[in-house]
Parts: structure tokens; sequence; C-alpha cells
């Protein structure tokens, strides 16, 4: 029974549509829809005149006495390069004050990102400078507590130290213990030559050096950094005024 209202209404419907013209039932075009002109009509852009339009160009930066240009001296401008000392001990102090620390020690020219408590795998053994106390110079053996000095960086969560290219071992201390000094399974290898029947057999077995951060502290800054600071700062604006002069000179030859 409710199949019926529903064929009554579509006969409706359909008689409707029979008895409108055929002007109602096309689309009409809404203001977005822009018939296209014939292909005749339409150029290209690139040969296109293009719109002359009255829109002012944009604003740019004007000097406000363009003939006078600011001179600084080499000692001035270094001056302003050089970073404050106070800022530095500010830093340093809030890097101090925030623990754990990480850095990346140098061993054999190799960078590792260690923190307190890492292990560290060398490809070598680990040899330590010569001493009295060990004449042949045998490697380290396990127990052995060494300090590392080369570190590029040094920093907490929030603060970086960056050397240039190592930070002042002054700075610091980062010491490992030598946990052991093991070795890979031996591994052999056959090697031959074409239209020959000799088999040689190579073996090696590589050494390693296991390494674990025992120790990473900061220290404070060293005294009398005043007056290092003070006497690269004059270092480098004599450095700076030879390089002036030196371009002085070279304007001037090539001049005459």
């Amino acid at each position: 029974m409710s199949f019926i209202p529903t064929l009554t209404r579509r006969a409706f419907l359909r008689e409707t549509c029979l008895l409108s013209p055929r002007s109602l039932l096309l689309p009409t075009l809404s203001a977005s829809r822009i018939p296209l002109p014939p292909p005749h009509q339409i150029r290209h852009t690139s040969t296109a005149t293009p719109p002359t339009s009255n829109t002012t160009p944009l604003p740019t930066t004007i000097l406000t006495n363009p003939t006078s240009t600011p001179t600084s001296s080499p000692s001035t401008s270094l001056s302003q390069s050089l970073p404050d000392l106070t800022n530095i001990k500010t830093l340093h102090t809030a890097l101090r004050h925030q623990p754990p620390y990480y850095t990346t020690i140098h061993i054999h020219s190799y960078p590792y990102l260690v923190t307190l408590g890492d292990k560290v795998t060398l490809p070598a053994l680990l040899y330590g400078p010569p001493s009295p106390t060990n004449p042949l110079n045998k490697p380290l053996q396990p127990g052995d507590v060494i300090r590392l000095t080369h570190a590029s960086t040094l920093g907490s969560r929030d603060f970086t130290m960056k050397g240039a290219p190592f930070i002042d071992e002054r700075l610091f201390t980062c010491k490992a213990v030598v946990l052991e000094v093991t070795s890979e399974p031996m591994r052999k290898k056959e090697k031959t030559k074409r239209r020959q029947r000799r088999v040689k057999t190579v073996t090696s077995k590589h050494r390693y050096t296991v390494l674990s951060i025992c120790q990473l502290d900061v220290h404070d800054l060293p005294e009398g950094l005043e007056g290092e600071v003070k006497a690269a700062e004059e270092k480098e604006v004599k450095a700076a005024e030879k390089r002036a002069k030196r371009a002085e000179k070279k304007a001037v030859k090539e001049v005459a």
C-alpha cells in the first residue's frame, strides 16, 4: 500500500515535465560561468599587449642621507662583533646549573656524542700517553681511567657551548673507564685468481676497546679570563688594522 502514492507522484512529475517548455528545463548560466570567445579571437599571453594599470608601485626604502655613508674603524666593528664578557658569564652560569650535560668528544679525530653513563666502542686498541709506569707503551687495560680533553660541543637542555675547533679543557672534565678489551670472532675468507687452482685463506680478528663515561662536569670560568679576552681583542684589532692597510695599499696601486 505504501508504493501507490509514490507511483502517482512520479506520474504527476512526468506529466508536468512534458507540459513545461524546453527553455525552463535547461540550466541557466550563473554569474561565474562566462562563455569563452571563439578560438580566432583568443591571443596568446606572450603576444598580447600588457594592460595599462593605474596602480602605484610598491614603496621602497629611502635613505635619509644617501650622500654620507657610515664609516667605522676596524676596532669599533670588531668590538661590536665580539661577545660581551658579562653575557658569557651569565650564560655559562646558567649552563652549569642545568644538568645533565652532553658533549661531543673526539678520539683519533672521530666525534662521539656522549653523556654520563654512555658506552663507546672503539674499533681499535687505545694507547695512553707514555709514562714511567708503562715503559713498553702497552694498550689500556680494563679498569684504567682516562680523561678526554678534546671536545667540540658542551651543553645541556637549553644551552650549548661550541669550540673553535675545541673547547678549553679548563672548562669541563670528561673521564671514561675502560670496561673491556674484546675482539670479534675469527673471520676467514678464501681468495682465488682466475685460471689458477691456488686458494689463499685470509684470517682477520679485529680488537675493540669499550669505554664508559663515568664523569662529566662543567667548571667555573678560569681566573684571569678578562685579561685573556682583552689580549685576544687587541690581537684581533691589530690584525684587522693590518688587513685594512693592505687593502688601501692595493687600491692605491690599482689606481696608479
